[in-house]
């Protein structure tokens, strides 16, 4: 019984001189660094928003009067206008009226092989049908 008692006081004695080692309060400090962060990031993400909202309140309120900010009115006035054109675009492919790949897009997702003329994908490395590497 002597040797588990002795056994279990310089057990006690090893923790609590673990428990209070720089190592170990410096381990306990740098284990809370990544919450910290987390919790700034929230913090950034509802400061960038606000500032999104005072921007488009501001925007909307003096859309008609570009003032010093005529640069960026233009800026989003053209990208407003590309949405919308783009939005309509997805309504059109998703109800499968405009459902033609155009001359255009067909160029920029295929690519002829120079051996066989079959059409590959854009990033295909090899030719499906004789093997060829591009």
């Amino acid at each position: 019984m002597d040797f588990i008692s002795k056994v279990s006081e310089k057990a006690t004695e090893t923790f609590q001189s673990i428990k209070e080692s720089e190592t170990t309060k410096k381990a306990v400090n740098y284990a809370g660094i990544p919450g910290l962060q987390m919790k700034i990031g929230k913090c950034e993400s509802e400061l960038k928003n606000a500032y999104a909202e005072i921007g488009k309140a501001y925007y909307e309120a003096h859309r008609e009067d570009d003032g010093d900010y005529a640069d960026q009115y233009a800026i989003i006035r053209e990208n407003l206008k590309l949405i919308g054109e783009y939005k309509a675009e997805i309504e059109e492919r998703k109800s499968g009226e405009s459902s033609k790949v155009t001359d255009a897009e067909k160029v920029s997702i295929e690519k002829v092989c120079p051996i066989c003329n079959h059409s590959v994908p854009q990033d295909s490395a090899f030719c499906s049908v004789c093997g060829h590497q591009f």
